[in-house]
């Protein structure tokens, strides 16, 4: 009976071990958002995906985007659900650029814009999306621009849903998704102006492109490295300010504060010496430590003991 047990508690023990070690590195999760003419007159495509608990980390991300794409931001998010940039670099092979990013933590998201939108104002893209690794649930929104009509989509989409900013997005629920293999749409629709949706919004901050064939910045966006700069200055102006401060302070406590109805001793020479000197009166004395009238024949002062000139 005993041994009847401890087999069964071994065999318990392999099927687990054996169902781990058949978790593949991969995706958790996976969602794709497309936006033609979002914020710019081309296609902007965001990854927003977690690595499953059989990847290591840190993990190094090889996304493949058109030859004519601009990365727009490469992060990571933390457990606290913010996102910090991550420095990526990225190479020509064939006709599509290989972008390398390397990541902490198992959120991420990855952000470019691809130049494939052609006609106007009938208009039409098509999109080839391939992934490093096999996603367990993956998940596309297309979103429609405004202003536009006639909007069709191939495949079809399985649903859509309006956000509160009055956008359409049509839903794909397209479930696990193997590594290497293209996932394509194509979109057409009708779009009487060249005007996108909305203003450019500002890109995840973070560092420079890494490497000699780093990706130019997107126009109207300030690089990582001047706000370094900016921050660097403003770092050793304040320290300037608080070495000049703490100067101050501390000539301002060295230098004795004037007794309130005390006068000034007059210098040697001055208008009001000479006129004393001219009447024939006596030169006053005063204290020069505080201030204070000394009396004839006093040698030392009356108020505050220092030795009188």
């Amino acid at each position: 009976m005993i041994a009847l047990v401890l087999w069964t508690g071994l065999v318990k023990m392999a099927v687990l071990a054996a169902a781990a070690s058949a978790v593949q590195p991969g995706f958790a999760s996976l969602h794709v958002d497309i936006w033609p003419e979002h914020d710019d007159p081309r296609v902007l495509v965001i990854y927003r995906g977690a690595l499953n608990a059989a990847v290591s980390l840190p993990h190094t991300l090889t996304f493949e985007i058109p030859a004519s794409g601009q990365v727009n931001a490469a992060a990571y998010r933390a457990a606290d659900g913010q996102l910090f940039s991550v420095p990526y670099q990225y190479r020509q092979d064939g006709g599509r650029l290989q972008v390398t990013m390397t990541i902490p933590e198992r959120g991420f998201q990855f952000e470019y814009y691809a130049d494939a939108i052609s006609g106007l104002p009938q208009r039409s893209f098509s999109l080839g999306l391939v992934f490093p690794l096999p996603a367990d649930d993956l998940r596309v929104s297309v979103e429609q621009p405004l202003r536009s009509s006639a909007f069709a989509l191939a495949p079809a989409a399985g649903a859509t849903t309006v956000t509160a900013a009055g956008f359409m997005h049509h839903l794909y629920a397209v479930g696990p998704w193997p590594a290497g293999r293209t996932w394509s749409v194509r979109a057409t629709y009708r779009k009487p102006d060249a005007t996108p949706s909305v203003p450019r919004a500002a890109a995840v901050p973070g560092p420079a492109p890494a490497g000699p064939a780093a990706v130019t910045p997107s126009p109207g966006r300030v690089p990582g490295w001047l706000w370094g700069a900016a921050a660097l200055l403003g770092v050793v102006g304040m320290a300037v300010v608080g070495v000049r401060l703490g100067w101050w302070r501390r000539g301002w406590q060295r230098t004795p504060h004037r007794i309130q109805g005390a006068r000034p001793v007059p210098a040697v020479g001055t208008h009001a010496s000479k006129v004393k000197r001219r009447r024939g009166g006596a030169v006053p004395v005063y204290c020069p430590a505080c201030g204070a009238r000394a009396r004839s024949g006093d040698r030392f002062c009356r108020r505050c003991g220092k030795p009188l000139p």
